[in-house]
């Protein structure tokens, strides 16, 4: 239990669920588990919360308003093949959860949730992470990111980056080939702290200075993108 939750307190967490009650009971929950935990109220919340955060681990509640799990699970598993996704439902309606678990690489967990079986469903999340090596990035033929240690290692030798440049690192390689705007480095690295745009720049100088590889482009006026 103790490796687990050093593990999981690395990572961050999109769980989506519109009963209020339940959300902010299982949000307690997680967020003694996990590093950070983004909840959403409906499917399109969901989806907006998955491609502008670093997310490692998506649970999501079956029936939800605007789009259902299945459907939220089908589009996020349509880019990323590997993330896990855990189904949550109250349902005993077979057929749809075994069409859930074709996109979940974990399976599925009954409401309302239990502390005992969440944590033995992560148990099998993590195995799934570590099957899959999916906390190591590529960067270029000698350089990673590992999500674990928050570190580049660069011709294995680790590089040290400060909270901002792992943040911003990550959000780049959670959007790897899309632009991402200055906007958006500044809402998820700075939080609700508004910053200048030199202050995005050097900030985006210091991590390229680090890692020594040009694999961070600059589009003008608009913003980067991780190749």
């Amino acid at each position: 239990m103790k490796d687990l939750a050093v593990f999981l307190k690395k990572l961050n967490i999109l769980y989506a669920e519109d009963n209020v009650s339940i959300q902010t009971s299982t949000k307690d929950m997680l967020d003694l588990l996990f590093c950070n935990v983004y909840t959403a109220n409906d499917g399109l919340e969901a989806l907006e919360l998955y491609k502008t955060k670093s997310i490692h681990i998506v649970m999501l509640d079956y029936v939800m308003p605007n789009l259902d799990g299945y459907e939220v699970a089908k589009r996020i598993r349509s880019e990323n093949y590997k993330i896990p996704i855990v189904m949550a439902s109250g349902y005993t309606d077979k057929e749809k959860l075994l069409n859930a678990i074709e996109l979940c690489s974990v399976g599925y967990i009954e409401k309302p949730l239990k502390y005992e079986e969440l944590i033995k469903t992560l148990k099998r999340t993590v195995e799934v992470l570590k099957e899959q090596n999916i906390f190591i990035s590529r960067l270029d033929e000698s350089t990673y990111y590992d999500f674990t240690t928050k570190t580049v290692v660069k011709n294995n030798v680790n590089i040290h980056l400060s909270k901002q440049e792992s943040d911003c690192i990550e959000l780049l390689i959670h959007n790897k080939s899309k632009l991402v705007s200055k906007e958006l480095i500044n809402d998820y690295v700075f939080s609700s702290d508004y910053v200048d745009a030199n202050t995005i720049r050097n900030l985006l100088y210091r991590l390229r200075k680090k890692i020594d590889t040009n694999v961070i482009v600059t589009v003008k006026d608009l913003g980067y993108i991780l190749q």
